[in-house]
Formats: structure tokens, sequence, C-alpha cells
């Protein structure tokens, strides 16, 4: 057997045998993944070429599905990451020199570290309330209203709350400017309707990654009601016969075909609802534990998670230790321990389960002992009984 197939068995084995709770991570279904294996894998997308008709329906038709989904008049499904939506938008709506706001990146912040400076943008860091876990509103709007940048950008990578858009897009549109939001993190929540609705708030574009907490693909997407913003975006991100190539010649036809699979099969608000009531009692119970959480201090909300993550207070040094510790216990954080319960709610685990996996954690991290055994094998258990999606 081929080396590489052998470490791809090898792989799945080690990725399905643990709980998974990496944040930016989900699991697919059998039919999302078949598409990505599918004669599409290998074809050019252009009806230059022959053969393209059935391919150009599928894209046609998965546009018109993401249009319903997030209720938009305009979605550009093209892009290939999140990271490349984020640089079609920059690209698109800026010119070099130009300030764009952002959410700080990683601590305090979570904002996305995208490297402005290489594409010759300005990078504007937004004011940010390390204790509230929060943009330091009063102070964002007095920057903003100072520096003026063409582009804000809010959303994050590490967060648990929704962030002030419509503050931040009355003030930008009242001199002109554009809000664009990342929603990688939170777009199946969006479209559940269990987080902030950035475009009715007050954004004009909202991009990022489909493998979040949206179970698809590894891709990007674009969304807009504005037909100016869309074709500045389109002409920068897709091939046109009248511009030839930009940032992107050939969309992925398979992970698109992928994409409109995984729109159809979730049943989106009950998932979004029980992603979010799965952070909660994991957040509940590690504070109950003794662990001071990101954000425990805010007097805005009553919960301590409004998303698919929990962040323990935890500096990265410990975090990263913690992960190692975990892992040899079958289950798997990253090295912030941001706790992620995007994909174990897809397998069906509700509170009970996340309480439970949440003592445990508490028990592994806080003991001398490198593995304890009775834990691992309840952790397996556990996992076994969770091997098929459900929603």
């Amino acid at each position: 057997m081929n080396e590489i197939v052998k470490l791809i068995s090898k792989h799945n084995d080690v990725r399905t045998g643990a709980i998974n709770l990496i944040v930016s991570e989900n699991r697919m279904s059998p039919a999302a993944l078949a598409a990505l294996s599918s004669d599409l894998a290998s074809r050019y997308a252009a009806p230059f070429y022959a053969g393209t008709d059935i391919s150009q329906e599928i894209v046609s038709i998965t546009e018109q599905k993401a249009k319903k989904l997030f209720n938009a008049e305009y979605v550009n499904i093209s892009p290939i990451s999140g990271s490349a939506s984020l640089m079609a938008v920059v690209f698109a709506l800026t010119s070099p020199g130009d300030k764009v706001g952002r959410v700080p990146p990683f601590f305090p912040g979570g904002g996305y570290p995208f490297n402005y400076e290489v594409f010759d943008r300005v990078s504007l860091p937004l004011p940010f309330d390390d204790e509230e876990w929060q943009l330091d509103l009063e102070a964002t709007l007095e920057l903003l209203e100072r520096e003026k940048p063409k582009l804000v950008i809010l959303g994050a990578s590490i967060f648990t709350v929704p962030m002030p858009v419509r503050e931040v897009a009355d003030l930008v549109h009242s001199y002109g400017g554009i809000v664009a939001y990342d929603g990688s993190h939170s777009l199946g929540l969006i479209v559940g309707k269990q987080y902030q609705d950035p475009l009715n708030e007050g954004a004009d574009i909202l991009f990022g990654s489909t493998h979040k907490t949206f179970p698809g693909p590894q891709g990007g997407i674009i969304v807009t009601n504005s037909k100016e913003l869309n074709d500045r975006i389109d002409i920068v991100s897709n091939f046109t016969p009248l511009n030839g190539p930009t940032m992107i010649c050939n969309p992925h036809l398979a992970r698109i075909a992928s994409l409109g699979i995984v729109i159809d099969e979730v049943p989106w608000e009950r998932y979004a609802e029980q992603v979010v009531k799965n952070s909660r009692a994991f957040a509940n119970t590690l504070q109950a534990k003794g662990y001071e959480m990101r954000g425990q201090s805010t007097k805005k909300f009553s919960e301590l998670s409004y998303c698919h993550q929990v962040l323990p207070k935890l500096d990265r040094q410990m975090g990263q230790g913690y992960r190692d510790k975990l892992k040899q216990h079958n289950i798997h954080v990253d090295g912030f321990m941001r706790v992620g319960t995007a994909e174990i709610t897809r397998l069906g685990y509700v509170e009970a389960d996340c309480t439970r996996i949440s003592e445990i954690m508490a028990e592994i991290v806080s003991s001398n002992q490198n593995v304890i055994p009775s834990l691992r094998r309840e952790v397996v258990e556990m996992n076994a009984n969770h091997q098929h999606i459900v929603m």
C-alpha cells in the first residue's frame, strides 16, 4: 500500500478516535466528503471548456442556496479559503497606503492575524478591553472618527460574545467608509440565528471560511447586499474574459458541490442552538471548577458564551501544556486551550455530556499523572458512542 494512503488511514483513526474540541474544525458528512473526491476535483469551471454544463449548474444551484441561507442578494463562493475571502475584500476595497481598522490579533483582541503591511496596507488596531474581552467602544469610535479608515473589519478568531457592529457601522458610514465582518468562526451560528446578524446590524459585507461552525469543506464565501461592492470584489476574486485571471482563476468545483450539500443537510437553527447550549455548559462547569474565563467580568452579558467557543484565561505556555496532557487522554484542543463545541454538537453531544467532559478535563490538567487510565477509558467509550452525525 502507498505510504500516503497508509498515513491517511492512520490520520483518520487518530482524529475519529478523539473528542475534538478544536474551535476551528468540524466534522463533514459522508455525502459532503464524497463530493470532494468526485471527478469534479480535477476539472475546470469555465464554460470555455467543453463538458462544463453540469458543473456550471452545480455552481449556480449552490449560489442560489447560499443566497437563501444568508438572506442576501449576492454571494461569492469562489474563494478557496477564509484568508482568500479577506484578501479579496481588502484588495477590492482599499488601495496601497490605505488604513484598515481591525480587531487586534491574539491577546488581547483575538482578531485574525492577517499581515496587512505585506500588502502595503496600514493596520489600524481598534482599542480592546482585555477584562471584558470586547472592543472598548468609546475609544474605538474616537479612533475611527479621527483616523477615518476606508475599511473596518470586525469579527475575530478568539471571542465569546457579539461585537458592537451597529455602533461602529453608523460612524464609519457617516464618513463614507465600509464595514466588513469576518464570520469565519461564526458563520454557522449566524445562519442558525443564534448569533448576531452582521449584515442586518449594518455591516456591508460578511465573509469567512466554511469549515468551522459552518461544517463544510475548507473554503471561503463573501456575502453582501450591495451590487457595487459585489462587482468590485468579483473583479478581484474571479476570472472574467474581459479582465483575465486575478486572485482565483479556477474555483474548486468539488468544494463548491460539497458546500451545496452541506447547506441543505444541516438543521441550522437546531444545530446552532445546541452549539451555544453546549458552550455554556463547558463555560459554567469550568468556572465552577475555579477557572477564570475571558470576559466573565463583563456586565453586558448574562452568559459566559454566546458562540461555539469557551475561553479559559491561561497564558500560552500553560495552554500548550494542557493541550498535550489532554491529547494523551484522546481530547483535542488547540495551544490556547480554546474549547470548541461545533464538531461534538454535530455528533450528538448535549449539555450533560459537555458538563462531564469539562469535569474530566479539569481533573486531567490538575493531576500530576501524565495519564489517568480510568479517565482515558471513559473518554474512549464516550467517543465511541458518538461517531455518527445527527445534525
